[in-house]
């Protein structure tokens, strides 16, 4: 034996220690920018998560609070005598059968 408790990974060659510092640094750069890109991914992911709860949140407030309607009244209101509304129209009576037989016997 030569004495060393561990001999693995310890060599004596100059090129191959270089080459393993080179290849570490390698692989040391790309693990860090794999894990600021995650994080990166995680913080978006995080951020449009919140805008969405936020954006949630405020139309629920909004809704709840009884607030005018934004659009001019597309919004449903609870029925109710304050909250009746009247719409005016014209309409044909397409397909009546009393008046189809009264058609047909004359």
């Amino acid at each position: 034996m030569n004495g060393r408790v561990f001999s693995f990974g310890s060599s004596g060659n100059p090129l191959a220690q270089i080459l393993s510092l080179l290849v570490f640094g390698v692989l040391l750069a790309a693990a860090l920018i794999m894990g600021a890109v995650l994080i990166a991914a995680l913080l978006g992911l995080a951020v449009i998560f919140g805008a969405v709860l936020a954006v949630r949140a405020w139309w629920f407030r909004r809704k709840f609070r009884g607030g005018p309607p934004f659009d001019g009244g597309s919004e449903p209101r609870p029925p109710g005598p304050a909250n009746a509304r009247l719409i005016e129209g014209e309409y044909v009576v397409v397909n009546e059968p009393d008046a189809e037989a009264a058609r047909r016997q004359r």
